[in-house]
């Protein structure tokens, strides 16, 4: 059972890194700027944040003989405006199917516009999840983020098809695979591929050169992020060698960058591992760990989110966690 201290500490460790996020970038629109635009191989598009716009995230449109896949949609209808009218630039009159990676704002809350215009797919845990928890975070998003005017006119459509574990679309001479592997960052976290390509979209699974974002919101009920899984996941894509890794945030990369981030997983796991058994406490870790963590990876983004990577970890990994 959780003592009054330790929830002011988890309330104040959401608090910091909703505040220096939303620092980073007050511009209060968000919107995907669909003027940068790389085919990373033919007929696959991205548009890159290049983190240059916080809560803007990389949109992937596939394109093929007979239709085009458009994966996210950016924070709400403008952005999914956007997109919408740049597969319809890129695709002409084929048949358009749009899916999300996951279900928080940034990647999915401009689906509504595609209602009617595309077929909509989503696996069934992250519709369930949409369900459950969107609202909550379109709240936590709007008042924290300062996003409310971008997300003012959000509904939730349902999809037009729901898929259990894994589902193939094809567009004509080129198959994207989707596949259900969370709960990790999320409890409906989905991999789309282009096997032929060597494409590998990650989401939110994967930023280039950054720290995991890894969720951990009890004021809202949020506490399914699971890294183990997540390891898991990147174990599995590491074995189907992709070429081209695109991510949920930050520049395009590859199976080296994809490599480097497992890595820091099973760095910071065998960490808290140790420290548990040595019986250090979750503020000591994270006092002696965060500097550590810097060190080693002086380049990467989002540095705010290391505290609550360790707590996440501490709390699937030490055997007294359910007590903390």
């Amino acid at each position: 059972m959780k003592t009054l201290n330790q929830l002011a500490a988890v309330s104040a460790l959401l608090m910091c890194m909703l505040t220096v996020a939303a620092a980073q970038d007050v511009s209060g629109e968000k919107l995907v700027d669909t003027s940068q635009v790389s085919e990373v191989r033919p007929g696959v598009y991205v548009v890159e944040d290049r983190h240059q716009v916080l809560l803007v995230p990389n949109v992937t449109i596939i394109v093929g003989r007979d239709a085009a896949l458009v994966v996210d949609t950016g924070l709400g209808p403008d952005s999914g405006r956007r997109v919408l009218s740049l597969a319809r630039r890129l695709a002409g009159t084929k048949r358009l199917y749009l899916t999300t990676t996951h279900f928080h704002p940034e990647h999915g809350f401009g689906a509504q516009v595609f209602k009617g215009q595309a077929t909509i797919i989503y696996n069934r845990s992250q519709w369930d999840e949409l369900n459950k928890k969107g609202s909550a975070y379109r709240k936590l998003f709007s008042e924290q983020l300062g996003v409310a005017h971008a997300l003012k006119d959000v509904e939730f459509v349902p999809p037009d098809i729901i898929y259990e574990r894994e589902a193939q679309i094809d567009l004509g001479g080129r198959l994207v695979r989707l596949e259900s592997v969370g709960p990790a960052h999320t409890l409906g976290d989905q991999v789309v591929s282009v096997p032929s390509e060597g494409v590998v979209i990650l989401g939110d699974l994967f930023e280039t050169n950054s720290f995991p974002i890894m969720p951990w919101f009890p004021q809202i009920q949020d506490t399914d992020v699971d890294p183990i899984r997540w390891r898991a996941i990147f174990r599995s894509v590491e074995q189907s060698a992709p070429t081209v890794v695109i991510p949920g945030h930050g520049r395009i990369g590859a199976l080296a960058d994809l490599q480097a981030a497992a890595e820091h997983l099973d760095f910071v796991s065998k960490e808290v591992s140790a420290r548990c058994a040595a019986g250090q406490d979750l503020a000591a870790m994270q006092s002696e760990l965060t500097p550590i963590l810097k060190a080693q990876h002086p380049g990467w983004d989002l540095s705010n989110w290391i505290a609550g990577e360790i707590q996440v970890f501490h709390r699937r990994l030490c055997s007294t966690a359910s007590t903390q």
